[in-house]
């Protein structure tokens, strides 16, 4: 039978395991890497509607295609709207949240969804890199410890965007280290 301190300790580390699986399921060994945000955000520049063109695998949208986030500003925060399609049923699924800037003017963002359980406030959103006509590039990484949970997306203003955006896009992650092999295209055909 375990101890107190050995249950306790138990507890924890499933308790971390469990929420980075609702966050993310790319884990690395360590603190989060240090990368490069855009300096400056352009909030009035980046709102509007976005196509997820590829993202790491998150729990929170496995099985959706079609996946789009629409931003709007509204006064010092910015409201978020993802919508995607459910692959089987053909469904519409809407996630609404606001964002913030954690450390204005940078691309520093903090986003919270209230209506995903376990979803913490603040949830970084770091825009790494943005043109704000064609691509953005975002990630997301928590510390857990030993090891962090990582999420990154391409977004497009173009549903099918060229290959010159989109490799420009994989550059700005290639510049901060970030593994581009975990990436999955996201359906955006018959949406």
């Amino acid at each position: 039978m375990l101890n107190r301190s050995k249950l306790w300790l138990f507890l924890v580390i499933a308790t971390g395991c469990y929420q980075a699986q609702v966050n993310a399921q790319v884990f690395s060994i360590g603190p989060c890497p240090s990368v490069n945000v855009v300096s400056n955000l352009d909030i009035d520049r980046y709102v509007g509607k976005w196509y997820e063109n590829r993202n790491y695998f998150a729990i929170f949208q496995a099985g959706l295609d079609c996946v789009t986030a629409e931003y709007a500003k509204e006064g010092d925060k910015v409201s978020v709207k993802n919508v995607g399609r459910k692959k089987i049923i053909r469904t519409q699924s809407t996630v609404i949240g606001t964002a913030r800037q954690l450390e204005p003017p940078n691309g520093k963002l903090g986003v919270t969804f209230s209506g995903i359980p376990f979803a913490p406030a603040d949830a970084p959103y770091w825009v790494l890199g943005t043109d704000y006509d064609k691509y953005a590039v975002v990630w997301s990484c928590t510390s857990r410890g030993f090891f962090n949970s990582q999420i990154a997306w391409i977004l497009t203003r173009d549903q099918f965007p060229s290959t010159t955006t989109i490799n420009t896009a994989l550059a700005v992650m290639a510049s901060n280290g970030i593994d581009q092999s975990k990436l999955q295209i996201t359906n955006q055909k018959k949406c």
